[in-house]
């Protein structure tokens, strides 16, 4: 009898093969319900996590559990990390599966806003006459980066290459060799804000960042300029942005949250200028190929080679069993 995997939501078909011929048992696949979490994760020696949370306190039914495997780039999503060392859980994440994937959807996201195409599409099909709109045109104009990790570094190099556009971020955290020369870091996040004609988030959704970009950020804007949100919903103060597109303090904005699960943003949707997709640009074959072969190598580096996780997350504190 091989090692137990618990996914309550499976990963790629060859992914599942995969591990299966490496000699795992898979455990209750697709079945997320709480009773489901309740009744596999204390058999579990492996847990990969895609869209549920494992609380400290259901962490600590599975005796045998080894390694939290997520799925994608947000962890913050399934696990409190300082929780799951103390229980001498390794927490790993896939930080090179839908990096693509997201950046071409922050992109779609940014020519949807800035060329008007939504509002296009909903004005031919209810009015007889349409009055252009003057578009923003990218050939030139400033993109800012809140944070420069894989996503925001992908989605530069295609807005440079692809558009001309001048690129500008901030980043405390991103080693400075890893900054390509056509990009101009900033000192504060206020600097990109004030500069920028789009200004893109791509920060960690850490729940201490909550609401950290707020009213302050979007009075620094120009009346022009759009904000774009491919990141995470804890990271806006949704009131705040609300105000700040309804007086059009700023042009417009985009997000990729699902707002089922995040209600308190749901008034946004009321607004001509946000265009909203549900939490769905990491959404690719290729991209959940990458992100379900990450979750494989990984599994198996721990539990077969004996090593620590390549994209270990939760070192800090961390409490061998």
């Amino acid at each position: 009898m091989g090692y137990k995997i618990y996914m309550p939501k499976a990963i790629c078909d060859s992914g599942m093969e995969a591990l299966e011929a490496k000699g795992f048992e898979l455990i209750g696949t697709n079945c997320g319900t709480p009773e489901d979490m309740a009744k596999y994760v204390p058999e579990a020696d492996v847990i990969v996590a895609r869209t549920h949370f494992f609380s400290k306190e259901l962490l600590a039914t599975a005796k045998n559990l080894k390694l939290l495997e997520v799925h994608g780039v947000g962890y913050q999503d399934h696990v409190i990390c300082e929780d799951a060392a103390e229980l001498g859980v390794y927490v790993a994440y896939s930080p090179f599966g839908n990096f693509n994937t997201v950046a071409e959807g922050a992109l779609a996201l940014t020519l949807a806003l800035t060329k008007h195409v939504v509002d296009y599409n909903q004005q031919v099909r209810e009015k007889e006459h349409v009055t252009p709109v003057m578009a923003l045109e990218l050939s030139g104009a400033t993109v800012g980066m809140l944070g420069f990790g894989n996503i925001a570094s992908c989605f530069a190099q295609k807005l440079y290459y692809g558009m001309n556009s001048k690129i500008i971020a901030y980043s405390p955290t991103t080693d400075p060799g890893r900054i390509p020369s056509y990009v101009t870091m900033k000192d504060t996040m206020d600097e990109v804000f004030a500069e920028s004609d789009v200004v893109s988030l791509h920060i960690p959704g850490e729940r201490s960042y909550k609401g950290m970009i707020n009213r302050h950020h979007f009075e620094l804007m120009k009346h022009t300029a759009y904000f774009i949100n491919t990141a995470r919903d804890v990271l806006v103060d949704n009131d705040d942005l609300y105000e700040a597109l309804k007086t059009h303090r700023i042009a417009g904005a985009a997000a990729d949250v699902n707002y089922e699960e995040h209600p308190e943003g749901r008034k946004l949707l009321e607004l001509d200028n946000f265009i909203n997709t549900p939490h769905a640009m990491a959404f690719s074959d290729a991209s959940l190929e990458r992100s379900g072969m990450n979750c494989v190598r990984e599994i198996c580096r721990v539990m077969l080679d004996g090593q620590e996780p390549k994209y270990w997350i939760n070192r800090s504190g961390f409490k061998s069993k």
